[in-house]
């Protein structure tokens, strides 16, 4: 019985096919110590949150409720808290909120906050192209990052060519630099589907000018690029043709043929009723006809886009896209 009573027992995971989940129980003959058991438990966590949350529901103990659009929805501040560091903030602070029972959250989709504070008490939340565009702006003010991950990653796999410039720009506004990245890489590679979709063609110029000024562009020649330009510009050509000078400098006209230059672009009538737009022609052609004048005519428009290298793809959703460099991904 000596033995017995100085034996220690604790509990550990084990793998060990035939044992307890739990762990496994070892003894000691250490008579300096006392007898002990650790016990950790595996169903804690989960039960711990599975309570909280039946007690949420039932308005049980909840100190906080948050309103948000026409929702109240009801929490426990220390949940919330551990959670969230936007919440942590809020009530571990002078706020007034830390001593509110009632705070308001203004800007935010109502239905989407009520989804991550159910996600603070299940770990559970689904995604789904309803409602990414709400969940990921309420992620970022409350500084979920685990959920924006997530986010980011569902959108990854939802690009195709129709949908990759709304991607890139909502990546932007929300700071998912590597959504971003992705979207942007995607756009380049695919811009000869992408310049043919209605987002093209209501693009920004700022964002236009962003996208064709890249080395990167998979174009087969640099005349797409000036018909994707020039039917950007005449899509609202009111507003837009002021706009045509700083397009075109993006255009790289010194790679067209000549006879691309004097058949097409020099006989476009946007083109000839704008001075600007005019040299930028001029420029090319000088460039073309005037071999001796190359050297001191250099620069980003006499640069090559890299070549494109056929038979390598990207799987986006159920997109095949031809890409350049698959590895830039």
């Amino acid at each position: 019985m000596a033995d017995s009573a100085n034996s220690r027992c604790h509990f550990e995971r084990s793998d060990v096919a035939g044992q307890s989940p739990q762990g496994f129980c070892s003894t000691s003959l250490d008579r300096s110590s006392s007898t002990r058991m650790r016990f950790l438990s595996e169903k804690h966590p989960l039960s711990l949150l599975e309570n909280a949350h039946n007690m949420r529901k039932r308005h049980e103990l909840c100190d906080v409720i948050i309103l948000v659009g026409t929702k109240r929805v009801y929490a426990h501040r220390t949940v919330l808290a551990a959670c969230s560091p936007y919440f942590r903030a809020m009530f571990t602070s002078e706020m007034a909120e830390s001593r509110q029972t009632e705070v308001t959250i203004m800007d935010v989709d109502e239905d989407a906050l009520e989804m991550l504070v159910d996600f603070c008490y299940t770990s559970s939340i689904v995604i789904e192209e309803s409602n990414v565009q709400q969940l990921l702006p309420a992620a970022c003010l409350l500084q979920m990052q685990e959920i924006q991950d997530v986010c980011c990653d569902f959108l990854k796999k939802q690009l195709d060519p129709t949908n990759c410039l709304g991607i890139r720009a909502f990546a932007d506004t929300h700071s998912c630099r590597d959504l971003l990245r992705i979207a942007n890489r995607f756009t380049q590679h695919n811009f000869q589907e992408v310049m043919e979709t209605e987002e093209f063609m209501l693009l920004p110029v700022e964002q236009l000018c962003e996208i064709i000024s890249s080395d990167e562009l998979n174009v087969r020649s640099e005349e797409q690029v000036f018909r994707a330009c020039m039917a950007w510009v005449r899509h609202k050509v009111s507003e837009r043709r002021k706009n045509l000078p700083e397009v075109l400098k993006y255009v790289r006209l010194p790679l067209c043929s000549p006879k691309f230059l004097v058949g097409t672009a020099g006989t476009d009538l946007l083109i000839k009723s704008d001075e600007a737009a005019r040299e930028l022609v001029d420029e090319a052609k000088n460039y073309l006809l005037l071999p001796q004048e190359r050297p001191l005519l250099q620069g980003p428009r006499t640069r090559h886009r890299k070549p494109i290298r056929y038979g390598e793809v990207m799987y986006a959703g159920n997109i095949i896209c031809e890409l350049r460099y698959l590895k830039s991904f």
